[in-house]
């Protein structure tokens, strides 16, 4: 399944879901699941009236409701929702921590002439970054060298400390797609990467968010960018130098990760700034990134005002 926020012309943000039936509001769902007797799972009106993914996860007892959905039950489902109708938004737009993985694809460490790092480069983005996967992003005017990065992006399902590589997955609940956006000039000011990675809408995301189980092997996954239409970036997830369990696993040894947790987890090489000379984005350029299996997003770049 795949977990999306969506609304229409006249609607707040609600969350939805994604199954080979169509697209289905989450809370109607859950009134169907309801219907049938199931037991009330505390703080789940929350989590509906907030449109947030990051809060259904942490709630006890929603697997259980989770696979009443999994199941197709007819008993369980409110009327398909016309997809030409909604607007998508980010699938998850508040999470409690969003990592950044550096230099994390064998490929763009060459091209960055960098070596292969001993552990993860770690760097945070904010919620503040976080767009949606159809949304203009506004560059800003303190730089002049903003550029794409395509990644696969892990969403955590349950706590996780201190974990090993081999159990990682079972904490994972998805994959989306993210575009971290950055821009150079401010990102290398300082030892610390953080200036630019921040800006407003430098994160866009979706267009939801794919179980794991639906999708196999994450090292398994092609990914690739388009700018204008031409192909940047074509890299596979195999080309990781830290693969997801290892990265899931190392987090979890530095903090406790939590349900909605977001791991962007690197990029293979044609970033911009590898070009000679480097090509970054300018007003009105669109930058698509797909996965396969998890999805594709699409936005435009325009200046301020």
């Amino acid at each position: 399944m795949e977990f999306l926020r969506y609304k229409t012309a006249q609607d707040r943000y609600r969350l939805g879901v994604r199954t080979p039936e169509g697209l289905y509001d989450l809370a109607g769902c859950y009134s169907r699941f309801r219907e049938q007797g199931e037991r009330a799972i505390p703080g789940i009106a929350m989590a509906f009236a907030q449109a947030s993914l990051r809060m259904l996860l942490a709630r006890p007892r929603v697997n259980a409701f989770l696979e009443a959905v999994r199941l197709s039950d007819a008993h369980c489902r409110p009327a398909v929702l016309s997809e030409d109708s909604v607007a998508l938004g980010a699938p998850l737009h508040d999470p409690g921590r969003f990592i950044g993985v550096g230099l994390n694809y064998r490929s763009h460490a060459r091209e960055m002439g960098q070596a292969i790092p001993s552990e993860p480069p770690l760097f945070a983005k904010w919620a503040n970054a976080i767009t949606g996967p159809r949304n203009d992003v506004i560059l800003p005017t303190n730089s002049q060298a903003v550029d794409y990065e395509g990644e696969l992006g892990v969403v955590m399902g349950c706590r996780a400390s201190r974990i090993s590589v081999n159990d990682a997955l079972d904490y994972v609940f998805g994959y989306t797609v993210i575009n971290d956006v950055s821009a150079r000039d401010l990102q290398f000011r300082t030892s610390q990467w953080l200036a630019g990675k921040v800006a407003d809408g430098f994160a866009p995301m979706g267009p939801g968010v794919v179980e794991r189980d639906d999708i196999g092997p994450s090292q398994g996954l092609t990914l690739e960018t388009w700018v204008n239409g031409e192909l940047r970036q074509h890299g596979h997830t195999s080309d990781m130098i830290y693969d997801v369990p290892a990265l899931v696993s190392y987090l979890s040894h530095l903090f406790t990760l939590e349900p909605g947790d977001v791991i962007a987890t690197g990029t293979p090489a044609g970033v911009g700034m590898s070009r000679k000379p480097p090509r970054y984005l300018k007003p009105g350029d669109v930058v698509r990134v797909r996965i396969a299996g998890v999805g594709t997003i699409e936005n435009r770049f325009r200046a301020p005002g």
